[in-house]
């Protein structure tokens, strides 16, 4: 590869969540490539009264701050928007990379975006969701916005690569699916499978996730043999939840944010991870499923798709349809799951971290 410098900027460790995890791991693989790279962080992400889960930075990780990283951008101070865009400019990148997900960084990033293309940088996105779950008119707007500052694309979604590609044919899109999530450690303390079936629901519990069309399947199943077992915080008031399935012994529930460690005993354990999602963007959590070699039952809502292929890494449901997930699951045992593990070894090889890096610097090739 011709040498080139790459300028990206997004949440890294200690901050919670999918996305600092995913360039977490991005920062490490760059490291390890012949591409040179430097990443540029938070030193306050969200003020605390919109964050709605305890606190935003990882409680395990207090004092961590990644290697190489710079953490110099406010989400609060306009100032450090602008220090930080300077940084970027003595740098001369190539090309400079922004994280999007969400319009809460609009101000933010079209500020950045723009004082860099007025000094001739070229600006690419990274596309974790192309607008909010939830975008309103306005949110989306905001978001159409951003997508248009931008000179060139990555996404992790076929469904968004064609919106792209129809919305913006001037401008290159590269496609390729999130990497497995491997900084997960192995189980140290190996749960007890249960049953003939466990699965697990993980990660921020949001309405768009599905777990009332889960709970639901469960309930209508009424499988003594079959464990499900949800873990996660809840964005909002999760005590309708409790309240719901207090007189289910065979749902365990751990409403909270947990370490790594824990989360590899609640993977380790699973037969299937469950994402009953009705809409959805790739997935973290499917990278994290997959790493523990486990097969997911996924909603058939693109940008799920990508990644649990049908009868391959997973099995496919009709999504909202608790009643067809409950016989998808009745269907299902340890043996089947085993199989399908099978199918995502598979799938892990085929797309690394360094085939992730190799489509990034694609970007700065694509005039």
């Amino acid at each position: 590869m011709p040498p080139s410098l790459i300028a990206v900027v997004g949440p890294v460790l200690p901050y919670r969540g999918g996305i600092a995890q995913y360039n977490s791991l991005l920062v490490r693989a760059l490291a390890r490539s012949d591409i040179d790279a430097r990443f540029f962080s938070f030193s306050r992400q969200y003020p605390q009264w919109l964050y709605p889960g305890a606190s935003d930075r990882d409680p395990t990780l207090s004092n961590y701050a990644e290697p190489g990283v710079r953490y110099t951008i406010d989400s609060l101070n306009p100032l450090t928007w602008w220090k930080t865009v300077r940084e970027i400019t003595e740098l001369d990148p190539t090309l400079v990379v922004f994280h999007w997900w969400t319009a809460f960084w609009a101000p933010c990033f079209m500020t950045m975006i723009q004082l860099l293309k007025r000094r001739g940088f070229r600006v690419a996105l990274i596309g974790h969701n192309l607008a909010d779950h939830d975008a309103g008119g306005l949110k989306a707007a905001i978001s159409r916005r951003v997508l248009d500052m931008a000179d060139a694309y990555l996404v992790h979604s076929s469904e968004h690569m064609g919106i792209l590609q129809r919305e913006r044919p001037d401008k290159p899109v590269v496609f390729h699916p999130i990497p497995v999530y491997g900084h997960y450690p192995p189980a140290q303390h190996t749960l007890a499978k249960r049953g003939r079936l466990e699965l697990l629901f993980f990660g921020f519990i949001r309405p768009y996730k599905g777990l009332d069309i889960l709970l639901e399947a469960i309930r209508t199943l009424a499988d003594k043999d079959v464990y499900l077992t949800v873990v996660g915080e809840h964005w909002g008031d999760s005590q309708a939840i409790v309240e719901e399935t207090a007189d289910s012994p065979n749902i365990e529930l751990h409403l909270r944010y947990i370490s790594d460690a824990e989360t590899a005993e609640y993977f380790d354990r699973a037969d299937f991870v469950v994402l009953p999602y009705t809409a959805a963007t790739p997935s973290a959590v499917a990278s994290v499923a997959f790493h523990y070699d486990t097969p997911i039952i996924a909603s058939h809502v693109k940008g799920l798709t990508d990644v649990v292929i049908a009868e391959e890494t997973g099995i496919l449901a009709p999504p909202g349809d608790s009643g067809a997930l409950a016989q998808i699951i009745s269907s299902l045992d340890r043996t089947r799951s085993q199989q399908l593990a099978q199918g995502v070894v598979r799938y892990k090889q085929a797309h690394d971290w360094n085939s992730l890096c190799a489509s990034l610097h694609k970007l700065t090739e694509i005039k």
